[in-house]
């Protein structure tokens, strides 16, 4: 698992070991971005955007809306293991000025 595009562009993340946690695959998230960028039906703009990443697990998809401009990022997760390696990513990103921890 990486990140697709933006200033971290080709960066692993760290991923849980378990089965417990399904992370977003890179696929499902560059079809998510291409739509959020070309589509003539949905106006988002990325850049300076609070991002809210629910059932966040390793944090992929938040740190990838960071990597693409985001201003910040909340992450949400209460299950424990993906709750450490959440951190492990962020901290190897060093964004952790750009999200809250709840």
């Amino acid at each position: 698992m990486r990140i697709i595009a933006g200033k971290f562009k080709g960066k692993k993340l760290f991923l849980p070991k378990d089965k417990n946690t399904r992370p977003l695959k890179d696929i499902v998230k560059e079809s998510i971005f291409n739509l959020l960028k070309h589509s003539k039906k949905i106006n988002v703009e990325l850049e300076n955007s609070s991002i809210l990443d629910l059932f966040s697990g390793s944090g992929s998809f938040g740190i990838e809306c960071l990597s693409r401009g985001a201003d910040s990022a909340y992450f949400f997760e209460n299950y424990q293991e993906a709750i450490e390696i959440l951190k492990k990513n962020l901290l190897s990103f060093k964004e952790e000025q750009n999200y809250k921890k709840t």
